[in-house]
């Protein structure tokens, strides 16, 4: 497994060489320097240029590719292979290049002496907060096989979640995409065919047909400005979100979204469930893994409400009833947290609450295509009769007026 290192080197002559040399491993690498008569005076590896880009957009690992990497690395940790060797080999094996560019560079951590949580902890920001934490408490145990095996159990639950929700967005989106397309070819296509009809009646034309009028030359005289406007909305939204303020009003408008939001409070309750069960399992302390929940909850007035909960129980509360004066958690949440509290059975009873929530999310799941079908078509059927009812009004008014006039003369 080669690996660049930079080193700073004196020669025999005494003086300063900067350079790189690619090696198996770090002693190799300056096994090979010495060859050349070079003194190290500095050598480390370089960092992949890859993750720095990564860092930079924000990319994190998938939660498919968390799953598989934990599966297989508790699987060869459990058969007795050894650590570093385990690494060296999902590096080949992983499917993933950034996960196979952190392995490499946690495989190098590992052989200077670093802990694996420790070599890790340096990639934290591609990887989830729950990994983290949970590596770290399975070193301290001594149960790193039985915390992976928690790990993949975790993040392959968490990717069935979710590819239960994108199913129940994708059929809705595809419709919206169709009729939008469908939409814009109307006004695009269809529309200025009677535009010089329209102009030669002179007559003044209905409200309804002077607006699709407008619409259509917009889009074809200016497609250019009302793409440049998308964009810029795309990326206002974007930034807006980005900040404290902005984050926490789109969450709230998760939550309170017509349909879609209870589907997401419910899959919110599933996973800040199924993850404080899998960390209190691990024997990871209750403060701990609240603080490591406000991370995975992924909506801040989740967040928000159990960063409050973990203060207050700091101070000797019971989460339970803490957890009652807010908003977020529903009350069969709270009364199997409380029940899981007085009978020393927390993680399990949590457990049992994350299997509940997530059958509920299937089944919202299965209800949505039912549902919103029929408002889909509905929607789609309201936008093309008004297009073509503004088309055939004046048309319709043509001809009264020609109807009239032929009748004139007629009665002389």
């Amino acid at each position: 497994m080669p690996q660049v290192f930079a080193y700073k080197a004196r020669s025999l002559s005494g003086s300063l060489i900067n350079g790189k040399v690619e090696s198996d491993s770090q002693g190799g690498a300056v096994a090979l320097l010495r060859e050349k008569n070079y003194f190290v005076v500095e050598i480390k590896p370089v960092r992949s240029v890859e993750l720095d880009l990564d860092k930079l957009l924000g990319l994190k690992i998938k939660i498919k590719e968390m799953s598989i990497f934990c599966r297989q690395f508790a699987t060869m940790h459990e058969a007795g292979i050894p650590l570093l060797q385990c690494l060296r080999t999902l590096v080949q094996q992983t499917e993933s290049k950034r996960m196979s560019r952190i392995l490499k560079e946690v495989a190098v951590g590992v052989e200077k002496g670093k802990s694996l949580s420790e070599a890790f902890k340096e990639y934290k920001q591609y990887l989830p907060e729950i990994f983290i934490s949970m590596i770290l408490a399975g070193e301290v145990s001594g149960t790193l096989d039985q915390a992976l095996g928690r790990l993949a159990t975790h993040f392959e639950k968490e990717h069935q979640l979710r590819e239960k929700v994108k199913s129940a967005m994708t059929y809705p989106l595809v419709v919206a995409g169709m009729a939008f397309a469908c939409m814009v070819a109307l006004l695009v296509i269809v529309v200025p065919i009677f535009v010089d009809i329209f102009n030669s009646m002179g007559a003044e034309l209905p409200l309804p047909t002077r607006i699709v009028i407008f619409l259509s030359n917009v889009l074809k005289g200016y497609w250019y400005l009302v793409l440049l406007a998308s964009i810029a909305l795309f990326f206002i939204v974007k930034q807006f979100g980005a900040t404290a303020g902005g984050r926490k009003v789109l969450d709230q408008l998760a939550l309170k979204a017509p349909i879609f939001g209870k589907l997401t409070h419910k899959t919110i309750v599933a996973r800040v469930a199924r993850t404080l069960a899998t960390l209190l399992k691990s024997g990871i302390p209750l403060m701990q893994s609240l603080e490591t929940v406000e991370y995975v909850a992924g909506n801040t007035v989740f967040a928000g409400e159990v960063r409050k909960a973990r203060v207050t129980i700091s101070e000797g509360e019971r989460m339970a009833p803490v957890l009652m004066k807010g908003k977020m958690f529903p009350p069969l949440a709270i009364n199997l947290i409380a029940v899981g509290e007085e009978s020393g059975a927390l993680d399990n009873l949590l457990e049992k609450l994350a299997v509940f929530y997530e059958h509920e999310v299937e089944t919202m799941v299965g209800r949505l295509s039912s549902v919103i079908e029929p408002l889909l078509i509905a929607g789609v059927g309201v936008m093309v009769a008004f297009i073509a009812l503004s088309i055939y009004m004046p048309l319709f008014g043509l001809a009264g007026a020609l109807q009239g006039g032929s009748g004139i003369p007629g009665g002389m």
